[in-house]
């Protein structure tokens, strides 16, 4: 698949962003997360009831997040460090830099795409960073639109996890869709900046939670069926107890099928949401890091691993005595994340809404994503391991009979 750049410009919001508001400072849970950025990229096919031409969605794209960036405004600015390394501490300088806009072509059919996955090695060409490290200075949302043979597009997106979580990431494409179609910003999309009052910057910063890696990984993408998880469930339910959830169920097929491939896996590490967990919950309008990471080495102790999660084990997090390597030395940890990717396909920016979400460019260590489907019906895995880990991986029978490519 071969993509060619047709333009890169710089998207600046329409209004200035007030003096009070220079600076974002970053919460405690922030201030853990990685200085890195996640690259999601969601399809849009041509569909009969859309007439669009891809000028015209690469007007309306930037037109609207013009407008959306006066809102999300420390999107539009940079991050910079208060204090030499590697005690200082990190905030946003709101300074209405903007957003870097590319838009290329690809010479090829979104439905080869899609219809076979020896091309999700190539979703890096659609978006436009070609590494997941973020220095201070740099923009911290990235946006390519790539336009296919067939006029169907490419939405990818480049956003930094030190000021957002996957829930943010959803958050600002629903407001950016919703923009987009209706020409309002629907009040149940306006981000909240108080993840600060929640969690108050400590320093020093508490040390990152996840270490670069930067080893070669081979992306895979299993399916897992409805049917097969509702079947997994009720075969692992313990007779009196809660029934585990989709994510715990698949989860631990995922790390058993891991550790039979790569013998030294010893340490599960779980991203876990904390918007549920709190007293009182904190609502997904709530924008930046609202996460942490725990750790287990079994598959049965995955839901008690995750039952600890609170307030209190925030606090702890956050003052250091609680300590979860997410990629060690020598790649002995497996991380899986079941917190972001669920609400990405409600993002309609009036051509109807996107068939698949996919990921690119994972260079930070072995990971499992779990996220929904277009259909809503079952669960997909990402998969990032060590190629000849992934071919051991996917041939394991416990896979082979739970999943299927799609």
């Amino acid at each position: 698949m071969e993509v060619e750049i047709l333009s890169r410009e710089t998207i600046k919001p329409t209004t200035p962003t007030p003096p009070h508001l220079r600076w974002h400072q970053l919460s405690a849970l922030d201030q853990l997360s990685p200085q890195m950025t996640v690259h999601q990229v969601l399809f849009y096919p041509i569909n009969g009831g859309d007439q669009s031409s891809p000028a015209h969605r690469e007007t309306v794209l930037k037109t609207s997040l013009s407008t959306l960036l006066a809102t999300f405004y420390p999107l539009a600015g940079r991050l910079r460090r208060e204090g030499p390394p590697p005690h200082g501490t990190a905030s946003v300088e709101c300074t209405d830099e903007g957003v870097p806009f590319t838009v290329a072509r690809a010479n090829i059919e979104l439905d080869l795409v899609l219809q076979d996955d020896r091309y999700l090695k190539h979703y890096d060409k659609l978006v436009p960073r070609n590494r997941s490290q973020l220095d201070y200075g740099e923009p911290l949302l990235h946006i390519q639109l790539t336009h296919f043979s067939c006029a169907s597009s490419a939405f990818g997106m480049c956003l930094s996890h030190q000021v957002a979580d996957g829930n943010s990431a959803v958050l600002f494409v629903k407001a950016w869709s919703a923009y987009a179609r209706l020409g309002i910003i629907c009040p149940e999309f306006t981000p909240r900046f108080t993840a600060t009052s929640i969690f108050p910057p400590v320093n020093p910063p508490p040390p990152d939670s996840i270490l670069p890696s930067h080893r070669k990984l081979h992306p895979r993408r299993f399916l897992i069926g409805a049917r097969a998880l509702e079947q997994l469930r009720e075969e692992t339910t313990v007779r009196g107890a809660r029934r585990p959830t989709r994510f715990e169920v698949a989860a631990g097929v995922v790390w058993r099928c891991a550790r039979r491939a790569r013998e030294r896996l010893t340490n599960l590490c779980l991203v876990a949401s904390l918007r549920p967990r709190l007293s009182p919950p904190v609502g997904t309008d709530v924008f930046g890091n609202v996460w942490v990471m725990t750790a287990t080495t079994t598959e049965e102790r995955i839901r008690e691993a995750l039952s600890v999660i609170d307030g209190e084990y925030a606090r702890r997090v956050m003052a250091g005595e609680v300590r979860v390597e997410g990629h060690e030395e020598g790649g002995s940890s497996l991380v899986l994340s079941g917190v972001a990717g669920f609400g990405f396909y409600e993002a309609d920016f009036g051509w109807g809404r996107p068939r698949r979400l996919g990921f690119a460019n994972h260079d930070t260590g072995e990971l499992a994503m779990f996220v929904g489907t277009a259909s809503g019906d079952g669960m997909e895995v990402w998969v990032w391991l060590e190629e000849e880990v992934m071919v051991r991986f996917e041939r394991d029978p416990e896979i082979v009979g739970l999943v299927s490519n799609a």
